[in-house]
């Protein structure tokens, strides 16, 4: 088949960076693939993924068009992030195809589209969710109250998805609204991904002290990613002050860096914030990492690429028990109840506290299962 992709290819992207697996699996299927990448004007001279074929931005329009001519169909790469997905929302009406949802929440995205196409913007809110939540939709005064007000009244999944003549997504507790609003089939697939530095550091315990439990959360931190959690958690008992480091790499903002600090400081939680690194620092984190905390509330996505990637190392990894962390078979993860976060918390890290056995056949398990579940040839087949 010949295909055309539209993805988000900047290297800070993980969806393309799954998208590259998928895109190398297909061509060396012998299908023939373009990929188109989405990102908005400032970002598309940024360094891209790997994909292994021919790569063309989304605001050249004649060359996009012979490619399209010539296709078998289209596929949009969407998640909820409008900088990274401005090329496909600009193309997807016009030249309609297969969506990769890997979002159940699109808010965000909606949001930064409805700044140049307000009217559209309104009459979509209107049709799907009537007069009221229209009205509402644009009102709220933070991000964290606009995610809380519209997350379950009106996620926007709608709206991609009617556009779409397919859908594939990477869990099924999202799915409701997807086949409410999709005229063609819906099909649940594993998200497709890797972790390239695995096999090239090495374990935690050729260089750290084994004394202590090491805690690592990654990615932009954030209230969703539970951070202040995991710290109250370990502030509150004393075998786990004196054992447990737990680190943070990824985005911060220095306000957030300053209240994490301030709590972990009068807690006596050895905490470390080493902000954004590069792959391979990020690498040996992972590799240098007893435990990854991977909790999630609310949780919006329709997969974890980080929880995914934790598993691949062959770490234990914690998630909070919702959406597609739920979806994921028990004996692989540790599962937090939202609703008692922090005494779910002590509990499993006090068990994994002086039982590396455990530590290792847990991480083993969910290393064996991610690899043969969440690969590029699975997906594109």
């Amino acid at each position: 088949m010949n295909l055309v992709i539209f993805t988000p290819a900047i290297k800070a992207s993980a969806i393309g960076r799954m998208a590259a697996l998928v895109t190398r699996a297909l061509a060396g299927q012998g299908h023939e693939v373009t990929v188109v990448r989405t990102e908005n004007e400032n970002l598309l001279h940024r360094e891209t993924h790997d994909f292994g074929v021919t790569v063309l931005p989304w605001n050249d329009s004649a060359r996009l068009m012979e490619v399209v001519q010539c296709a078998d169909t289209c596929i949009y790469q969407i998640g909820d992030n409008y900088d990274f997905h401005q090329g496909g929302l600009h193309w997807l009406s016009s030249l309609p195809g297969l969506v990769c949802l890997h979002d159940f929440y699109l808010g965000n995205l909606f949001y930064g589209w409805a700044q140049s196409q307000r009217a559209d913007a309104d009459t979509v809110l209107r049709i799907w969710y009537g007069d009221d939540l229209a009205t509402q939709f644009f009102g709220f005064s933070n991000s964290e109250a606009f995610i809380a007000g519209t997350r379950d009244v009106s996620p926007m999944t709608e709206w991609i998805c009617s556009m779409a003549q397919g859908v594939i997504t990477h869990s099924s507790w999202g799915c409701e609204r997807v086949l409410n609003s999709c005229p063609g089939p819906v099909r649940v697939v594993p998200l497709a991904y890797d972790a390239p530095g695995a096999s090239t550091v090495g374990n935690r315990s050729q260089h750290a002290d084994n004394e202590s439990l090491r805690i690592l959360t990654v990615g932009h931190i954030n209230p969703n990613k539970r951070v202040e959690s995991v710290i109250r958690a370990i502030g509150d008992s004393l075998s786990l002050r004196q054992r447990v480091i737990y680190r943070l790499v990824g985005h911060v903002e220095p306000d957030v860096v300053n209240s994490l600090s301030a709590l972990a400081r009068n807690l006596g939680v050895r905490l470390d914030i080493s902000g954004e690194v590069d792959d391979v620092t990020l690498s040996q984190a992972i590799a240098a990492s007893d435990v990854i905390s991977c909790l999630r509330w609310p949780s919006l996505e329709a997969a974890s690429a980080s929880a995914v990637e934790a598993m691949l190392y062959g770490k234990p990894v914690i998630v909070t028990d919702t959406g597609f962390y739920a979806e994921i078979p028990d004996q692989y993860v540790l599962k937090i109840s939202p609703d008692n976060e922090i005494g779910d918390l002590q509990s499993v890290l006090k068990s994994l506290l002086d039982d590396e056995g455990r530590r290792k056949s847990m991480g083993t398990q969910g290393q064996q299962w991610a690899s043969q579940t969440f690969t590029g040839e699975n997906y594109a087949c």
